[in-house]
């Protein structure tokens, strides 16, 4: 295996994560997230590929860790990250962006959403890799499924049920008071599971290998266009341009155009990033290996 494979995997890790201080200086600048304005829309929208690109090479990352140490140790990896994860968000990471540590606003934001899916993670490490990236794509597709699940339920169950659910995937309830669920844990789950499968495809021979990327990237986000284009020509005007249509498309969940539009593009990026050289690149680099740090740096 060549340092190359890991190479694009730090490479695009931290990239993504500079493009993240991006959407954070507009917010602490007091600019809104969305507007008909080109400026604006487009600051917002190049940020949408950090948490997409984080949740699929943290599973990317598991899968290699998990042929290093084995699937036991990558268990224990796994169960113990994913806490540690949550557990910051509530405490250090709320109290860095807030400074405000009491319990009446509590953010489940990426950093919570990736611990959660970490943890869960470890419920298919037993399978076979291809099989979890098969269930990662499963569940993507077939995020909206999981809206539906309390209302199968007694009535006398929902009240109880439902704002834990809230959690899992909007299902048109009320959560608990004073949290405010950012990241539910579906479709992350599922981009996660699909980066874990996508370490068999780093694990092919370059050529294959470069194949692959540029095949499934480009088919990806070639779909997204078609699909998003025919919805918006289909669709009511409002105050956006057209091609700002296309590209605004639902994170809160992520929809399954919103995965397609971000995902495709990073993966067709990785034959690319395995190749990149130069000072930038050697930063990115070092970036992408320790994103978290980046990431509590950031905010400080």
């Amino acid at each position: 295996m060549t340092t190359n494979r890991f190479q694009s995997v730090d490479y695009l890790r931290g990239l993504v994560m500079v493009l993240m201080a991006i959407d954070h200086v507009r917010v602490y600048s007091g600019v809104p997230a969305w507007s008909p304005e080109v400026d604006i829309f487009f600051t917002r929208w190049i940020t949408h590929f950090c948490a997409p690109a984080f949740a699929f090479f943290a599973g990317t990352s598991a899968y290699f860790y998990g042929a290093k140490v084995g699937k036991s140790e990558l268990t224990k990896f796994l169960l113990s990250r994913g806490l540690l994860l949550v557990i910051l968000e509530l405490t250090v990471i709320r109290f860095l962006w807030s400074f405000h540590l009491g319990t009446d606003f509590i953010l489940a934001g990426v950093i919570w959403m990736l611990g959660w899916c970490m943890i869960l993670l470890t419920l298919f490490i037993r399978l076979d890799s291809r099989t979890i990236g098969v269930i990662g794509v499963c569940i993507i597709l077939g995020q909206q499924l999981f809206g539906y699940v309390p209302s199968l339920l007694p009535d006398s169950w929902q009240p109880a049920f439902a704002p834990v659910w809230e959690f899992i995937y909007p299902s048109g309830f009320e959560t608990f008071k004073g949290i405010n669920i950012l990241y539910v844990i579906i479709p992350w789950l599922g981009i996660m599971a699909a980066g874990y499968g996508f370490g068999n495809i780093l694990q092919s021979p370059d050529d294959s290998r470069r194949k692959y990327c540029l095949t499934i990237g480009v088919s990806l986000f070639a779909a997204y266009l078609v699909i998003a284009s025919v919805l918006v020509m289909n669709s009511e005007p409002n105050d956006f341009p057209q091609i700002l249509r296309v590209l605004n498309q639902n994170k809160y969940p992520a929809s399954i155009l919103f995965t397609m539009m971000t995902l495709g593009p990073i993966i067709a990026l990785v034959p690319f990033a395995e190749k990149a050289k130069g000072w930038v690149s050697n930063s990115l680099i070092t970036i992408g290996r320790v994103a978290f740090f980046y990431y509590l740096a950031h905010i400080v």
